[in-house]
């Protein structure tokens, strides 16, 4: 496993699929893409190398690269240039990729709205005792402040219909 081959075939036989980080399964955009931490040319996202970096600091240890386990110098990342080709075919092909995808979703009659989206900065929180069911009480860090910054907390309004949790709870 010394060689740079060796551990491009090793991503590859990991099952690294070609715009998808490896480690949160998330897709990586142009700036991710950008990124190559390692010599290897083991690819992860910006965020994923960020929590890499930040928890080898918090244990007083080396950052290294998940796939040959080579320590990262974290002041020297190699990047990829990008030519304003490569920029203008990427765009294009996502610009074709969503409105492709919305084609086939209004050919189908999916009503977007019953879609779930999933992102990184949100949470969902099901069965929240009503007793806690105060902005201020939730932002304390006894509760949600203790996992850091929180920009807003949203009430849903419970569909009785659909509850299938306890009806003194509610959702945040």
């Amino acid at each position: 496993m010394g060689t740079n081959q060796d551990c491009s075939s090793l991503s590859r036989m990991g099952g690294q699929q070609e715009g998808i980080c490896p480690m949160c399964m998330e897709e990586m955009d142009l700036t991710d893409q950008e990124l190559q931490p390692c010599i290897c040319g083991y690819e992860i996202c910006l965020w994923c190398w960020h929590f890499i970096i930040q928890t080898a600091t918090k244990d007083g240890s080396d950052a290294r690269c998940p796939a040959c386990h080579k320590p990262y110098d974290k002041e020297k990342i190699l990047k990829r240039t990008i030519s304003k080709e490569r920029l203008e075919m990427v765009n294009a092909n996502k610009k074709h990729k969503l409105q492709k995808n919305k084609q086939r979703l209004t050919n189908l009659g999916i009503d977007l709205n019953s879609i779930r989206v999933i992102r990184r900065n949100i949470v969902y929180i099901a069965g929240i005792p009503k007793s806690l069911s105060d902005e201020k009480t939730l932002r304390k860090k006894e509760y949600l402040g203790q996992y850091g910054k929180i920009v807003k907390i949203f009430f849903a309004q419970t569909d009785t219909s659909r509850q299938y949790y306890s009806s003194d709870s509610c959702i945040v």
